[in-house]
């Protein structure tokens, strides 16, 4: 299953559909696009030749298997962030932020094929794609520019690492969409597939300061910091359908290092490390390719298929998480896979479900628990891998801390005489500070009842 199998489908109708059809009472020089308000979870046999956009967005999928985001925006806007518009034209602020460039690579060869109403469908459902996909996870959009958009993962005040977790996810939920999903559609009809290329990095509070840049009237708020500007070199230099990412990223949430590598160049007939994004006498800056489709794969959810492709898998058995507040032990909050840096000290329960219910053992199965630890504060120590000393053996819950800083899972196993076993992992991210901010917990009563409206 796919995440946006309609946009795929919608795509397909539009290549598909007779020239005559779109060219039909489109012979005036001023014409006006219709919005589409076609449900999301419905494929029209056939796309409405004036529309603005071939589907509306509807975020009940992401929201589903990623949770619902505390730092998306009530209303998406593009330009000036919302939440540093209180700046004055003569102010600045230093600030954190996460920038994101993002490159549409393929849509200009369309033209040769194709009507210039046809291509333009296209790339506004693929630039309406990235724009929704961003917002759920926080980002806010900047700048379109032709095929490519310049995203900002920020919010004023807030934990810099849950915002370049959110720039991971986003950025990794696109290229999967671009390259696997939708790919397929222009491959059936004889064209290049599009491509997507992401470059990331992250300045901290001291390396980004925000202000307006032009004159009154003619102006816009923007950041002046070299993670910026490297955020766009590092979307040129990314291969297609890959992410490449700062080094600051690494640090910020201490990366596993099974999602990311090195980056080769071919020189002198050989590859060799091309390890540096800028190289200067007094500083050096290092650059990685990130490895999305293994980090989607550690998702619960996400599995590869026959064709080595990822997909959404519904699974029977799952696990859920709660987030205990260490303040109120009656408080809690549930926590969604990899989608924000949990503070340490506290304490999560995970529950074994089948489909939905807390799961009863059957006698001939023994259930396992284990917990995986990465980082730099946890190597060398005994809680890399430990089991909890058995305490939970058997047991349908687990009861874990967070004590090291990093990407870390829990491993549940249920073990089975005469089928095979059923292995689950969850994976969390967990803070280098034990609160960092107010409030960082969601606030649960809200996002409970926006998830189940």
């Amino acid at each position: 299953m796919s995440l946006f199998n309609n946009y795929k489908s919608g795509i397909e109708s539009v290549l598909s559909s007779p020239e005559q059809t779109f060219q039909k009472g489109l012979n005036s020089p001023l014409m006006l696009l219709n919005e589409s308000r076609k449900a999301f979870s419905q494929v029209p046999d056939t796309i409405e030749p004036n529309s603005k956009t071939i589907l509306e967005y509807d975020s009940n999928q992401l929201e589903k298997y990623f949770g619902p985001n505390k730092y998306s925006f009530d209303n998406i806007k593009i330009g000036n962030h919302p939440d540093f518009e209180y700046l004055n034209e003569n102010e600045i602020l230093k600030h954190y932020c996460v920038s994101m460039f993002i490159d549409i690579k393929g849509s200009t060869r369309l033209a040769l094929k194709y009507s210039l109403e046809k291509v333009r469908l296209i790339k506004d459902t693929l630039l309406t794609l990235c724009i929704n996909v961003v917002s759920h996870f926080g980002g806010h959009v900047h700048r379109l520019q032709g095929d490519a958009a310049f995203v900002q993962f920020v919010r004023k005040d807030s934990n810099p690492n849950d915002s370049v977790i959110n720039a991971l996810n986003a950025g990794s939920v696109l290229c999967q969409a671009v390259s696997e999903d939708l790919s397929s559609a222009f491959i059936s009809h004889g064209l290049d597939p599009i491509k997507i290329r992401i470059g990331i990095d992250y300045g901290s509070d001291k390396k980004v300061m925000w202000s307006y840049y032009g004159i009154a009237n003619c102006n816009e708020l923007t950041t002046t910091s070299l993670h910026t500007d490297l955020a766009a070199k590092l979307q040129h230099k990314a291969s297609v359908n890959s992410i490449r990412i700062g080094k600051n990223l690494l640090d910020a949430i201490e990366m596993r290092e099974e999602f990311f590598s090195v980056p080769k160049i071919f020189k002198n007939g050989e590859y060799e490390d091309d390890r540096y994004i800028i190289q200067d006498s007094d500083f050096n800056y290092s650059q990685f390719d990130f490895d999305w489709k293994k980090y989607l794969n550690s998702f619960s959810f996400y599995k590869r298929n026959s064709n080595g492709k990822l997909e959404i898998s519904e699974n029977d058995f799952t696990l859920n998480a709660k987030v205990y507040n260490s303040e109120n032990e009656n408080e809690s909050s549930d926590y969604f896979e990899n989608s924000y840096a949990i503070p340490k000290e506290k304490s999560i329960r995970y529950d074994l479900m089948y489909k939905g219910i807390p799961y009863n053992r059957k006698p001939s199965e023994k259930i396992t628990w284990e917990a995986f630890n990465f980082g730099n504060e946890v190597k060398g120590t005994k809680d890399e891998n430990h089991n909890f000393e058995n305490y939970f053996y058997n047991k349908n819950y687990c009861d874990a801390g967070t004590r090291y800083h990093g990407n870390h899972f829990l491993k549940c196993t249920i073990h089975r005489e005469r089928t095979a076993n059923i292995v689950l992992n969850f994976p969390i991210y967990v803070d280098n500070e034990e609160e960092t901010l107010q409030n960082l917990l969601f606030d649960t009563k809200r996002e409970l009842n926006k998830y189940n409206s």
